[in-house]
């Protein structure tokens, strides 16, 4: 009975300085490895997605102005580096965009006040942008994109008017972070839609989150 007590006393007492030795040596072997933390991370360039949330309006129309609605664009793409520690930056992608229009019209008003079709409709923009960015601080980038493409437009804003091409521009602001492939961004744009005689204009703002693989 005692030599049974006295061998299991030993394992559980072996079991114990196993798990103190092994709680001493391994921030040992962490440091002798190459800590994440002190390495610089590099600006990836290369393909990338991105979503951008944020607000749409139409400007001009027989209202002025639409009423602020929400704004969503998902996008698709290859950004190229160039330049001393890849300063400059020119992103090109394929990018889709829906928002609205709101109480803002573009038929022309009655002497009621009531617009002779839709103020109210659907804007979904398909298309292409191609920009230039500058690195203005350490993964800070600031620059500008050119925007173009087709909008289809449901309900129809005007008679025979249901898409129709779109060009414009946007500002744009990106933060490259320290979480290895992810930038964020601002992006203030306009968008001109040309159909027939009638052209809407429109401006959004976003609030994007790149990925670049």
């Amino acid at each position: 009975m005692v030599p049974r007590l006295l061998a299991a006393w030993r394992v559980c007492i072996l079991r114990k300085l196993l798990v103190v030795l092994s709680l001493v040596l391994t921030p040992a072997f962490a440091l002798a490895a190459t800590p994440s933390e002190g390495v610089p991370l590099k600006v990836r360039r290369g393909f990338f997605t991105d979503i951008g949330i944020g607000v749409f309006h139409t400007v001009g129309g027989d209202n002025g102005y639409s009423n602020a609605q929400s704004f969503l664009q998902l996008g698709a793409g290859y950004q190229f580096g160039f330049g001393q520690n890849e300063k400059y930056a020119v992103p090109v992608a394929l990018n889709v965009g829906i928002g609205a229009n709101a109480a803002n019209c573009w038929a022309g008003l009655s002497k009621a006040g009531v617009c002779s079709q839709s103020d109210n409709f659907t804007v979904t923009f398909l298309g292409g942008s191609a920009g230039f960015m500058v690195s203005i601080a350490e993964r800070l980038y600031v620059g500008g994109k050119l925007l173009f493409g087709y909008t289809l437009l449901d309900p129809a804003p005007d008679e025979g008017f249901s898409g129709g091409v779109h060009f414009g521009a946007a500002l744009a602001l990106e933060y490259a972070t320290n979480m290895d492939h992810f930038t964020i961004g601002v992006d203030v744009g306009y968008r001109g839609i040309l159909g027939g005689s009638t052209m809407i204009h429109s401006l959004h703002y976003l609030v994007r989150v790149k990925y670049t693989f």
